[in-house]
């Protein structure tokens, strides 16, 4: 195999013929890895270029490059040239496209950055799969996936010595003959090896041509054959008799399975697979029919385990309703079924879907208004409109006042269900996801069902705005400018939201400034809730004028209140 020929017949001669075969295959990979190399080493020395320009110099070549490997893997076989070349302009089009869309976020939502991730798995897994759809073997498939790990493997770790030797042999030119080398070089050097060479070195190994369809089966060394047999399916099987004897217990006890099962479960689902796929050439092993009968019937035996994990996954959402978390995890189990079922019916010989089917799975419920997010944030609005509709009078969206007065006229009950839900949709979807419902000056997750109040020991609000003091104007009638840090630790009067900040004179020492802020007020400042915010934070009073563009805010057991900030004080 190519991999393997490659590190065994290592010569300067061989590489570079080689690394011209890689640029010749690759070459829209290697023109994106020198472009982003160029761009990290141009910021290393001081480059200036706009924050989201930034983000895509840097997202869209290195995305890119991974989708030109996959798709010359893909189209490498077509026939029809003209397809090929179109299908690879098209792909790289409508991605560039993509990655040019997304630089005009500031920061990703939940749903984006979901998609965004599981695009990105989606074309490594592609690296191994697509090239081979039209398959009736997969022992090609496996081979080849070998290939590229080892490939990858040995990438990763020539980049890295080769960056740690440069990064020693730069150093000890100033240890030992006092040259000094600027500190940009030391930032170079990996920008350089791993971003780079290392992915050159990849490419260069993943087999080509022939070597790309090897039919015959790789035989393990005893060694690993017997660590296979011996140390990873006793434990395994190990792993599985223990949920077994639990889900006897629950049986027994008649009681429902807790939330952790679905972890341990997918544990021992995902254990199973790694070793079919380790165990693959070894079940075609003629007279090896130990590995050929576990695996054979370790899909029959997970299926009640899957059982019991859906049980578990569906009180979760019995007892706290839909989240993304729960619903991915609801898909997963679904897969697990279809995969068990799947290889009891193949038996083993067919092992290229399983991943296969995972990559689409991902992505048809990652990406698009059908992906799991927004279907889980258009849910919780509807259930949270519907509830403001049927009990409140005025027009939406609700202020801090109106909601907390909603909170006490409702069904303790129905008051949590709703407050849980806009709690998470602000805190993982953002502030813009319920503005159409609770103003900024709204404080969710805090209701607590069993006071049937707002509970303040569960408010913890953040604030920052580093650009404030750099662009700060100085207010007509002040003529001293200080900086200061405050920190205050009270407690609050019941039914009184007010607080005082105590400021210290930085000139006078026996001279204080007090200004009053209320909660309400720290709420609606909060950078999660209005991440666009650029006015400071101001408190005034006849004296002073202090603003502040930092602060940390928490309330804890028996309204005890503590607040750090920092910023600019202005007085007279």
């Amino acid at each position: 195999m190519k991999t393997m020929n490659i590190l065994k017949r290592f010569s300067i001669a061989n590489w570079s013929r080689q690394f011209a075969t890689s640029c010749r295959r690759f070459p829209v990979a290697l023109c994106l890895l020198l472009f982003l190399t160029c761009f990290l080493v141009f910021m290393n020395h001081g480059g200036k270029v706009e924050s989201h320009w930034q983000f895509f110099y840097i997202f869209y070549p290195a995305t890119g490059a991974l989708l030109a490997v996959s798709l010359r893997l893909l189209t490498e076989d077509f026939k029809s040239r003209v397809m090929s070349v179109v299908t690879q302009v098209v792909a790289h089009a409508a991605w560039l496209g993509i990655s040019v869309y997304l630089t005009q976020f500031d920061k990703f939502s939940l749903p984006q950055f979901i998609a965004v991730a599981a695009t990105i798995v989606t074309m490594v897994l592609s690296v191994f799969l697509l090239c081979f759809y039209r398959r009736n073997d997969d022992v090609p498939f496996w081979n080849f996936s070998v290939n590229v790990l080892v490939a990858i493997g040995a990438g990763c770790i020539v980049g890295g010595v080769l960056t740690l030797g440069l990064i020693l042999f730069v150093q000890s030119l100033d240890w030992l003959f006092g040259i000094s080398i600027d500190d940009c070089v030391f930032a170079d050097i990996p920008s350089v090896c791993m971003v780079l060479l290392a992915p050159l070195l990849t490419m260069n190994l993943i087999p080509d041509g022939e070597d790309k369809r090897i039919s015959q089966v790789a035989s393990y060394p005893g060694f690993i054959n017997g660590v296979i047999q011996y140390l990873f399916i006793p434990l395994l099987l190990l792993y599985m008799a223990t949920l077994y004897i639990y889900a006897i217990k629950i049986l027994t006890s008649w009681q429902l399975p807790v939330g952790w099962v679905c972890y341990l479960v997918s544990a021992s689902m995902l254990g199973m697979v790694a070793v079919i796929y380790l165990t693959y050439p070894l079940q075609h092993e003629q007279g090896n029919t130990f590995f050929r009968q576990v695996t054979r019937w370790m899909p029959l035996a997970m299926i009640p385990l899957l059982a019991l994990m859906t049980v578990a996954i569906g009180r979760r959402l019995s007892d706290y309703g839909i989240t993304v978390s729960r619903l991915y995890v609801l898909v997963f189990n679904i897969w697990c079924y279809v995969v068990c079922i799947g290889l009891l019916l193949v038996r083993n010989k067919r092992i290229w879907w399983v991943p296969a089917l995972f990559a689409v799975v991902l992505f048809l419920i990652s990406v698009g208004p059908q992906s799991i997010p927004n279907i889980t944030q258009r849910q919780l609005l509807d259930e949270a409109r519907k509830a403001f509709a049927a009990t409140v009078a005025g027009q939406l969206p609700l202020s801090g006042e109106q909601y907390n007065r909603w909170l006490d006229s409702v069904d303790p009950k129905v008051a949590a269900a709703i407050d849980g839900k806009l709690d998470y949709l602000d805190r993982d979807f953002g502030y813009v996801s319920v503005s159409a419902l609770v103003g900024r000056d709204v404080i969710t997750g805090a209701y607590s069902i069993e006071k049937g109040a707002v509970d303040y020991t569960l408010v913890n609000l953040n604030y920052y705005n580093n650009d404030m003091i750099a662009a700060v104007i100085i207010p007509q009638g002040f003529t001293t400018v200080s900086v200061v840090n405050v920190q205050i630790d009270t407690t609050l009067e019941k039914g009184n939201d007010k607080l005082q900040l105590i400021v210290e004179s930085p000139i006078d020492a026996h001279k204080e400034y007090r200004f009053e802020l209320t909660i309400k007020q720290f709420a609606d400042l909060d950078k999660e809730k209005n991440p666009d915010r650029v006015q400071p934070i101001v408190a005034r009073n006849q004296e002073a004028v202090l603003m502040i563009n930092q602060y940390a805010f928490h309330i804890y057991g028996n309204l005890n209140c503590s607040v750090t900030c920092s910023g600019i004080l202005f007085t007279r």
